[in-house]
């Protein structure tokens, strides 16, 4: 008897007999002639619609509630300025400075203060990169010819613009009749400079807004605020990634390919979704001195082993290692847990851990039942961090874990969003030798607050005794820090530290951005223009008290900074330190990038959003 898998291999066009739902052909590609293309059963050459496992009740909900239509009535207004101010962006990238584009918002009489600055404040300078922070004149110039020359000097350095966004912060009613608005836009401007650099603009404009006779939006104040200049003499980083991996056939034919693509030729009963949180890990496996690189993939996608091969450039070992994992993986990690002297693999995936023991010879082979829980997993694993937390010598592994199971229903949100207590609880296990996990969540006092949406968590030592301490990025709720005890056993003192905001937290990490010798926490969040905007109205939740308004404003502010004051408690530096506007922020890493002595911050964003333009937040 051949296998279902066995025989939906052997063919090139399987995912179509496979597929459990219905599904339909997009028209066919007509040629020049008017004649239908010829077909071609190539995975590229035609696409299925992809489906939810289960449809939203509320989906036929949102289509009727349209921005304005509530309490909120200035999100209508912001949903019909943003359009122009998109508009405009869209030429920038084309050729700056697209006055024509801009005329079309600007009113005829308009009053609008210097754009450029007339003083730049040194920030930092060195390495090929220099920061400073403009100062503006009061002085205003009116009419609309007048400030479009103004918006031609602003972007007359900039010989390209390669990211213009505009985003609006806030937005109130200033006066009736006219109807006029109060908006706050936050600009972020990037591209190559005249004189061959490059240059990224972020600030801030306050701008009035009127609506004519005809309902169209006219600006008729605009000033600039606040802004800081980032300038390079040249490209810091340079995109290797095809030269590195170009070579390699799975790089070139599943790599290269979205999420979405899959999605469309995969059969779903893979469980492959469209939350894309995989992980990557770096190490040397092969103990040549070169780091390899092991790629966690979405179900149904193998994982991928690239072994550094030098000079640059990657093959796939991934067969030859026996590390094609096919469940969904959320992270991964390279270490030593056997001690000897090779680095093994722990592979994450949603449904519970794997672990590759190195054979030292180029081959890994899983190790059974490595963990030994006392209670089973009841949710989705998302992130693990290493440490040797008892410094017995052996590093022992602390797991997250998400929501629980929901089978084939679609994403499940809390209550309340604020403050979630409804998660599955996550596990730390102590490495007993001999590749062999036990379960000590309980035994060691990390059951206390054990009971929330965890994302990533990152071990550190906020007191600097030795002792790893451990603190976990909660979505829906307050973060989680854990003392070491120095005896096997942790204390809960996220309150006492003040390292327990509420937020999205979807990833954290430890480093000294200060070097005044104590270890800080940055954790990535998830900020929002149009959370922001909504929740600062007077509207936003006005019968609940002021605490519990202010968790809600919290969870649109962005990523949060916590300065170690060296006392056992913390503060949030964010907004004065610039960290907090991160985007949608999954995951974040320090390091000096640019050799000043400093610790640098990396973080990585993005969310899938559709070309919906009611959609504010994306």
């Amino acid at each position: 008897m051949v296998s279902r898998r066995s025989f939906l291999k052997a063919i090139p066009w399987a995912p179509l007999l496979g597929f459990p739902r219905s599904f339909r052909f997009l028209p066919l590609e007509l040629t020049d002639a008017g004649r239908a293309a010829a077909p071609s059963f190539a995975l590229t050459d035609f696409r299925l619609t992809p489906h939810y496992p289960a449809k939203s009740p509320l989906d036929d909900v949102f289509r009727h509630v349209l921005p304005g239509s509530d309490e909120y009535v200035t999100e209508k207004y912001a949903l019909e300025i943003m359009p122009l101010l998109a508009d405009w962006a869209r030429e920038l990238k084309t050729l700056p400075p697209a006055l024509e584009a801009a005329a079309k918002f600007l009113g005829v009489s308009v009053e609008g203060a210097a754009l450029r600055s007339t003083e730049e404040i040194l920030v930092r300078s060195g390495n090929g990169i220099e920061v400073v922070r403009g100062q503006f004149a009061s002085s205003v110039v009116s009419g609309r010819d007048r400030f479009l020359e103004e918006i031609k000097a602003y972007f007359s350095h900039m010989a390209r613009v390669e990211t213009a966004e505009f985003e609006i912060l806030a937005i109130e009613e200033a006066a009736n009749s006219p109807l006029t608005l109060k908006v706050e836009i936050l600009y972020t401007l990037i591209g190559m400079r005249t004189d061959t650099g490059r240059e990224q603009r972020i600030g801030k404009w306050l701008t009035q807004w009127s609506r004519d006779e005809s309902k169209s939006w006219r600006a008729i104040k605009w000033k600039a605020v606040q802004e800081t200049i980032s300038r390079g003499r040249g490209p810091i980083f340079v995109d290797v990634t095809a030269n590195a991996l170009g070579g390699a056939e799975s790089y070139r034919h599943q790599m290269l390919r979205s999420v979405d693509e899959w999605r469309t030729v995969l059969d779903s009963a893979c469980g492959i979704d469209i939350y894309g949180n995989n992980g990557v890990a770096v190490g040397d496996f092969d103990n040549d001195g070169l780091d390899d690189i092991y790629v966690c993939q979405p179900a149904g996608l193998p994982n991928r082993l690239y072994r550094n091969r030098g000079g640059g450039t990657f093959e796939d070992v991934t067969e030859e290692a026996g590390l094609g994992v096919l469940d969904a993986t959320a992270c991964a990690l390279f270490a030593d847990f056997e001690n000897k002297g090779i680095e093994d693999l722990l592979v994450v995936c949603n449904s519970g851990p794997l672990l590759f023991l190195n054979q030292g010879n180029g081959r890994f082979a899983i190790k059974r039942e490595a963990f030994l829980f006392e209670h089973p997993p009841q949710g989705i694993f998302t992130h693990a961090a290493i440490a040797d937390y008892d410094r017995d010598g052996r590093l022992d592994l602390y797991f997250c874990l998400y929501n629980y199971y929901l089978g084939l229903e679609q994403y499940h949100y809390p209550a309340p969003y604020f403050d979630a207590r409804n998660g599955p609880p996550n596990f730390l296990f102590h490495n007993e030798g001999s590749a062999k996990f036990r379960d000590r969540t309980e035994a060691s006092g990390m059951n206390v607050d054990n009971d929330r949406y965890s994302f990533a968590c990152a071990w550190g030592d906020h007191n600097g005794n030795g002792w790893p301490d451990l603190y976990v990025a909660n979505d829906f709720g307050r973060n989680n820090l854990y003392r070491n005890n120095g005896d096997g056993t942790f204390t809960a003192i996220s309150q006492e530290a003040g390292v327990e905001d509420v937020g999205a937290g979807m990833g954290a990490c430890w480093f000294d951005f200060d070097n005044d010798g104590n270890q800080d926490i940055y954790v990535a969040d998830m900020w929002s223009a149009a959370g922001i905007r909504v929740s600062q109205q007077k509207v936003f939740q006005e019968k609940e008290p002021e605490n519990i308004r202010a968790l809600y404003r919290q969870h649109a502010r962005g990523n949060a900074l916590y300065h170690n004051l060296g006392n056992g408690h913390f503060e949030n530096v964010s907004s004065p330190a610039r960290v907090d506007m991160g985007h949608w922020a999954w995951s974040s890493d320090a390091w000096d990038f640019d050799h000043d002595g400093y610790p640098d911050l990396y973080v990585a964003n993005g969310y899938i959003s559709g070309a919906d333009h009611r959609d504010l937040g994306s």
